[in-house]
């Protein structure tokens, strides 16, 4: 029988063929990230997790557990002490953001000594080969990318509706998030190099009162700003609320990154544009299944596992909502 299958159906195969009548296998992974409990990008990320573990477990002789953890607040320093719990539990496997890799690596090369293989998601290890954490793959967007499709996406929306970028703002919602930095980068190397004023300034997603305010005294300082690109939806939150109460929602032109019930209503109303998702449900589902694999067969991508820049707007809103909400 095997011999009569493809690439792609072997592994289907291996997954649904008992390993052995007998004995029954049970597998433990942990999703530890820095995202906080009330960010909603990270729901899906669970959910995918949960979703990935539950067909697995339909093999009569497989049964996976996957848990999530992550700190109240973002921080790397939280993140750490998860993963000191994780290594004392001893999983067979975790998928974790390496949001600071300089932070996170003493941990996470404990974690690997101990012989527990680890996948990076929606944030690698951007360091040189030769100094990066030694986990298997990533799992997630390029970041870079996504910041630089946003930017080319305002210019195409400016052209199209004849109107002049005049200055444009990025705005990361954490301190010291890599993932963020490296979009808002993509997204002010694009804008400057078309001769276009660009700033990044600071807002603090677990802080939306505090995000607006900062919002406000940016356009005190350049009112002439008509670009606003936020890079989570907490950041989302902050500039519709700004934008609404200054009068200038669909008047300036907003674009950001991920999606929840805010952005998905402003896309469908026409106040933010569009928004650059990275498919957080894969980001949750492939780990599990990549990590189990690995674990019974020793089967790995060689190479990573890019899910995203995927742009969203009005038309294929719909579609992404019922996926999100299912």
């Amino acid at each position: 029988m095997k011999r009569l299958l493809s690439g792609g159906l072997i592994a289907y195969w291996l997954l649904i063929s008992p390993l052995t009548a007998a004995k029954e296998i049970r597998l433990k992974f942990f999703i530890i990230s820095h995202g906080g409990a009330a960010d909603p990008f990270w729901a899906v990320v669970r959910k995918g997790m949960e979703d990935a573990a539950k067909i697995l477990s339909q093999r009569p002789d497989l049964k996976v557990e996957a848990i999530y953890y992550g700190p109240t607040v973002a921080s790397p320093a939280e993140v750490v002490k998860l993963l000191d719990m994780a290594l004392a539990a001893k999983p067979d496997g975790l998928a974790v953001t390496i949001t600071d890799a300089q932070v996170v690596d003493e941990a996470l090369r404990r974690i690997i000594s101990a012989g527990i293989p680890i996948i990076a998601i929606n944030v690698p290890d951007p360091r040189s080969p030769s100094e990066k954490i030694p986990y298997l793959c990533y799992v997630g967007g390029d970041e870079y990318l996504g910041g630089v499709k946003a930017a080319e996406k305002f210019l195409e929306i400016a052209k199209t509706q004849k109107i002049q970028i005049k200055r444009a703002l990025v705005a990361p919602q954490e301190v010291g998030h890599v993932g963020l930095e490296t979009r808002a980068k993509g997204f002010l190397d694009i804008m400057k190099s078309k001769g276009i004023p660009a700033d990044k300034i600071q807002i603090f997603g677990e802080d939306p009162t505090k995000s607006v305010e900062i919002l406000r005294s940016y356009f005190v300082t350049y009112p002439e700003t008509n670009v606003i690109f936020t890079l989570g939806p907490m950041g989302t939150l902050a500039a519709m609320t700004f934008l609404t109460e200054r009068g200038l929602a669909g008047k300036v032109l907003h674009g950001t990154y991920d999606l929840d019930a805010v952005t998905i209503e402003a896309i469908k109303r026409g106040l933010t544009s569009f928004a650059i998702v990275q498919q957080p449900y894969l980001q949750g589902y492939l780990p599990i299944t990549f990590l189990t694999l690995y674990k019974l067969y020793g089967l790995m991508p060689i190479n990573d596992i890019l899910t995203g820049p995927m742009l969203v707007d009005k038309k294929n809103i719909d579609q992404m909502e019922k996926f999100i909400f299912k």
